[in-house]
């Protein structure tokens, strides 16, 4: 069953992870529509524009012109390159940029892409070809960082750990209480055989001690005859063996009620192995 649960969270885990990245492409693609159409709108400063978005929605960029001049790149706190990132994505969107070359004049943005840097890092990229309304061209590319596999672990680990330690905790109570009722008919009859050892052990030191005192009393008297005598020796060696056999089922009642108890004391241990 926790092996069941583990696969629930695992599977809930991926479908989270699956869940979040189609946010984020869905973020970075709108997030680049709304620049393209600001951008084709010939803003006073591009560079302003794509700035206030950084700041604003951690959205990177690049935008050249169209002799392929930076005019504008972000600065974000990463160790990836992301003239080195744009140059990949050109890479991947060749057939969009193909596209934009026909001279049709009209802008063009890519599909999103998901591109990872030389340390590792994910990135979600949206580039585009824009055909401003005074008929300048740029060329925009767009980054939205995606979230590393350990962040996000760390993040759903705590709640993960402390499902999976209730539903274990759930499985142990209950189990422990369906143990208990299936086991109480077999505790209640081991319980009712040792009650029945011990009184019946205890009811038969009686009747041995009287047939005991009898065979002594006839024995003593000498009034019967050899055959006699082996028969009550016989009985006196039976009620002696039996009344051993009777100890015995007494102790391990005894036992089985932890009622007895070990008494320690030294002993010469050169007496004991002899």
């Amino acid at each position: 069953f926790m092996a069941i649960v583990t696969l629930i969270l695992a599977f809930s885990f991926q479908n989270t992870l699956q869940a979040r990245k189609t946010a984020d492409i869905t973020y970075i693609q709108r997030m680049a529509s709304l620049l393209i159409y600001e951008l084709e709108a010939d803003p006073e400063s591009p560079t302003a524009l794509l700035s206030y978005y950084e700041r604003e929605t951690q959205v990177y960029s690049i935008l050249k012109d169209a002799s392929g001049s930076v005019l504008f790149q972000s600065s974000p706190e990463t160790s990836e390159n992301l003239e080195a990132l744009a140059e990949k994505v050109g890479a991947m969107s060749a057939e969009t940029a193909a596209a934009s070359a026909d001279g049709q004049g009209v802008t063009q943005q890519g599909g999103c892409v998901e591109i990872t840097g030389d340390n590792r890092e994910r990135y979600l990229a949206v580039p585009a070809d824009i055909r401003t309304q005074a008929g300048d061209r740029y060329f925009l590319t767009l980054f939205y960082r995606q979230p590393s596999m350990q962040s996000l672990l760390l993040k759903h680990l705590p709640p993960c750990c402390a499902i999976w330690l209730l539903a274990l905790g759930a499985i142990l109570f209950v189990s422990r209480v369906l143990l208990r009722r299936a086991f109480e008919p077999t505790e209640r009859m081991l319980q009712s055989q040792k009650d029945f050892v011990a009184a019946a052990s205890h009811e038969l030191k009686s009747p041995l001690a009287v047939i005991m005192a009898n065979v002594e009393t006839i024995q003593n008297a000498g009034q019967a005859d050899s055959r006699t005598q082996k028969s009550l020796s016989v009985i006196d060696t039976e009620c002696v063996r039996m009344a051993k056999l009777v100890r015995d089922m007494l102790f391990l009642a005894a036992s089985d009620a932890d009622k007895w108890t070990i008494q320690t004391e030294e002993v010469n241990i050169d007496t004991l192995l002899i």
